[in-house]
């Protein structure tokens, strides 16, 4: 069978559901960003073979492009678990659980497991030795003798929550709908971010500066 052959493999998956070769077909629908049907497969194939990585992978990034992130983030752990090395799953991984707005010791658990698998990856380093000498000052600070609060405390102050974190998200996921999960979440400063990503793809300028100002007007209210 010609597993390039897109024909040949919806003749054989209609008439072999359990197959262990719908991530191939799923995939191609992929690529072909219709997202429905390359569900719909792996879904199938799902049922017959719970634990296979590749399916688990399609499907998660199935799930990512329909803006389902929480699923998405579900379908690569489980993938990951099965195919422990698949770097592009591992980074995938970091990514949507930065979208989320993920506690940085998790995130630090994710990049570690990234750099685990490619010690040339410049974010996945940049990132670990970032979180880790934020942690080291923090803990110098508690070791440290309190200062009596005043003007000189309140110019260390961050932004509100954890908007100051930066997303580090590729330009290639920056869309309207990340701006739009990031408003939802209260991550403007990360909205604004990706906004800032959007401007750089050339994106429509009437509406980036909509959402720049509704992130604006959010940020003004929240303070």
């Amino acid at each position: 069978m010609d597993l390039k052959n897109q024909i040949e493999l919806e003749l054989y998956f209609a008439d072999h559901f359990d197959t262990i070769l719908f991530p191939v077909l799923a995939d191609i629908y992929l690529s072909q960003e219709d997202y429905r049907r390359a569900r719909k497969v792996c879904n199938i194939g799902l049922g017959y073979h719970e634990n296979d990585a590749s399916g688990r992978f399609v499907l998660a990034q199935v799930e990512k492009k329909d803006g389902n992130l929480k699923e998405a983030e579900k379908e690569i752990k489980h993938a990951l678990k099965y195919s422990p090395d698949n770097i592009q799953a591992a980074i995938m991984l970091c990514e949507i659980q930065t979208v989320l707005g993920r506690s940085p010791s998790r995130l630090l658990t994710s990049w570690k497991k990234v750099f685990d698998l490619d010690r040339s990856n410049q974010t996945a380093k940049e990132f670990i030795e970032k979180v880790e000498s934020d942690n080291k000052d923090k803990t110098q600070q508690k070791k440290s003798p309190t200062k009596k609060p005043g003007k000189s405390a309140a110019t260390t102050t961050k932004k509100p929550s954890e908007f100051g974190e930066s997303l580090n998200v590729s330009v290639r996921l920056a869309t309207f709908t990340l701006v739009n999960v990031l408003k939802n979440q209260a991550l403007f400063y990360q909205a604004l971010e990706v906004l800032d990503l959007l401007e750089q793809k050339g994106e429509d300028p009437d509406m980036i500066r909509l959402e720049r100002d509704a992130v604006k007007a959010l940020i003004k209210k929240s303070e």
